[in-house]
């Protein structure tokens, strides 16, 4: 995790500092200095993988993105409602971690390791935000979120690791052991706020059914290639081709907040990855269950 980083003062306080790398901009008041010393380049490996999860180009010359990673969690509550405003309710009730909000990165200090995990995850979306030019259906996006994740640190290198990743095992395993595993149009349909705003069991099985089903799509040639495709016209702009709409509807959908993802989500895995549910569901529980070694 070394990498070139510039180094300067931020108003925050006394501890405020400012971390340039190649892709970020990471604004910080913590204290934990390995975490500090390491985040830069943590992030910088972390977009490397970003590239890799969906064989987009990188960018030579892109702004730097911004992150802030604060202190504590009241600092963090402070940040927020500048950042986020009135809409900042929901992303309070958060414990542990932080969130992406118009592709800026907002966390605070929960120990290293468990920093690094969330980074990685919210990192992704923030690349999401300022790489596509339209918007992915939640089972691609969140799923390739849990995908990023995993990672081992040995010494200065970091691996990311799509296949451990001991929490999102956990929740996939409980799905599929307390008869909660969701069929599948039902899972492709649902968004990460109609998780977390649910039950527990809701939400953790939601996220590990989907690290589960990006593994399984990542695993099989035709499916990934399929994949590839979305991710490549989402970023030229072109995924209104394959929903039979103009640019113009998809974005008057878009605007619309949740419908555009229950209305998008299976037409574009049928376009994309399988048209025929119920033979890929049938595959995808059995690797599912594999994964989980059930």
């Amino acid at each position: 995790m070394v990498t070139a980083v510039k180094t300067t003062p931020w108003s925050a306080g006394a501890n405020g500092r400012e971390l340039t790398s190649a892709h970020y901009r990471i604004f910080t008041t913590a204290s934990n200095r390995t975490l500090v010393a390491y985040m830069p380049g943590f992030m910088e490996a972390a977009y490397g993988n970003y590239l890799d999860l969906t064989g987009l180009a990188d960018r030579p010359g892109a702004e730097p993105m911004p992150v802030y990673l604060m202190a504590t969690r009241q600092e963090w509550v402070a940040l927020t409602e500048s950042v986020v405003g009135k809409n900042a309710g929901p992303h309070l009730q958060l414990q542990a971690g932080g969130y992406c909000y118009k592709g800026t990165c907002v966390f605070w200090d929960i120990g290293s390791l468990a920093t690094f995990s969330v980074a990685a995850h919210e990192g992704l979306h923030q690349f999401f935000y300022h790489r596509l030019r339209e918007r992915l259906p939640m089972w691609l996006e969140e799923g390739l979120c849990t995908l990023a994740e995993g990672y081992q640190v040995n010494g200065d290198m970091v691996t990311f690791t799509v296949d451990r990743n001991i929490f999102r095992f956990t929740d996939l395993r409980a799905a599929l052991v307390q008869s909660r595993f969701r069929r599948l149009e039902e899972l492709l349909s649902m968004d990460s706020g109609e998780a977390v705003g649910g039950s527990t069991y809701q939400a953790v099985g939601y996220y590990g059914q989907l690290w589960a089903l990006a593994q399984f799509i990542r695993s099989n040639d035709t499916y990934r290639r399929g994949m590839q495709r979305l991710l490549a016209n989402a970023e030229a702009g072109n995924l209104h081709q394959a929903l039979g709409m103009s640019p113009q509807e998809l974005g008057n959908l878009r605007r619309q907040g949740k419908t555009y993802n229950k209305t998008v989500s299976l037409p574009l895995f049928r376009a994309y990855v399988s048209s025929d549910l119920a033979g890929f569901e049938k595959e995808y529980r059995a690797f599912a269950q594999k994964l989980a070694r059930l």
